[in-house]
């Protein structure tokens, strides 16, 4: 029997390879599993897959190949379970401290990427990793006190409370530091985004938070140069800049909805939301259709690793563009899709 997937997170592990998170749809939603496929269309086997029992990934990033190491994929999951993998070997990590049932306390992890030539990774109330000689470091001391003081405090006596007092524990709640996403152009000009129009910048001594003028939901960023750093979130809100010279508003394009991806390819500015494709036109944003690709398609993910493939992940199927034409590449297991 043919049990459909559905995609959860992916990234770009070459021009001609795409690699996704997935889950069966027989599972329930938070079931502790995961099918890792890669999506290689210049080979004999287009689609192939293994399985991580008992884990479930919520990011995925490219380690990229030097002297010395090669290619990897690299898969996280929310309690700091690492996995980096090749065709030669499977390294298993873990970072410790992180996740819910982690001595940290501070609740989940949630991305994973490679800055410079290092691995780093960002969670809830403040959590941010990078992996030296050692194992997984803490780098955010500061961060994680913001996120402990805002886990201590007490919630409203509901036969006191007030309207007013309920208003002001949600706001600080929605302020947490609870990132969703981290990059940045090197080891010391990295930035995390999250709730309540967080942003921080690390110069690789300490950090500093930005003023965004927003308290929107930041759900993802790529940094395209250290002068360029595309950030986006709840609202369909767009920001670009640096920490040097601030961050200006593109605009705000999906009021109550949320941009969940962002690249930027061949100069263009993509956005992937979960009604559709869109690029950025100016102070406009034009959504982009084909085969299996409309305002109903969505959007799980985005990612490129030069100009020559922008590849695009929906929940059931995936594309590559190379700036003119979009090639669908159907799932197997999703055809009813």
């Amino acid at each position: 029997m043919v049990v459909p997937v559905k995609f959860v997170v992916a990234c770009a592990a070459a021009d001609d390879i795409f690699f996704i998170a997935t889950i069966p749809d027989e599972l329930p939603q938070d079931a502790e599993f995961t099918r890792l496929y890669y999506l290689c269309p210049e080979t004999e086997e287009v689609w192939h897959y293994r399985d991580w029992p008992n884990e479930q990934v919520v990011s995925l990033c490219l380690r990229r190949q030097r002297e010395g190491m090669r290619r990897a994929a690299c898969a996280l999951t929310g309690e700091g379970d690492i996995e980096i993998a090749n065709s030669v070997e499977e390294i298993y990590e873990k970072i410790s401290g992180a996740g819910l049932m982690g001595k940290r306390a501070l609740g989940a992890v949630t991305r994973i990427r490679e800055i410079g030539s290092t691995l780093v990774v960002c969670g809830n109330y403040g959590q941010v990793y990078r992996r030296d000689a050692i194992g997984w470091t803490p780098i955010d001391r500061e961060l994680a006190e913001l996120g402990k003081n805002a886990l201590s405090l007490p919630f409203p006596d509901a036969a006191s409370v007030s309207d007013d007092m309920l208003r002001q524990f949600t706001q600080s709640m929605r302020q947490a530091p609870n990132f969703n996403d981290i990059d940045g152009a090197n080891e010391t000009d990295i930035y995390v985004c999250g709730n309540g129009g967080n942003l921080f910048h690390y110069d690789g001594k300490a950090w500093a938070k930005i003023d965004t003028k927003t308290d929107a939901i930041l759900t993802a960023m790529h940094c395209i140069s250290a002068d360029e750093v595309l950030v986006v979130g709840e609202d369909g809100t767009v920001l670009i800049g640096n920490a040097r010279a601030g961050f200006r508003s593109l605009g705000e394009f999906f009021p109550g909805d949320y941009i969940w991806s962002v690249r930027s390819f061949q100069g263009r500015i993509y956005l992937g939301t979960l009604h559709g494709l869109y690029v950025l036109e100016g102070s406009r944003v034009r959504l982009l259709t084909g085969e299996k690709l409309d305002g109903k398609t969505q959007v799980i993910g985005l990612d490129s690793v030069s100009d020559n493939a922008l590849w695009i992940a929906t929940s059931r199927h995936a594309f590559r563009y190379d700036g003119n034409t979009f090639t669908f590449y159907q799932h197997g297991d999703n055809a009813a899709y």
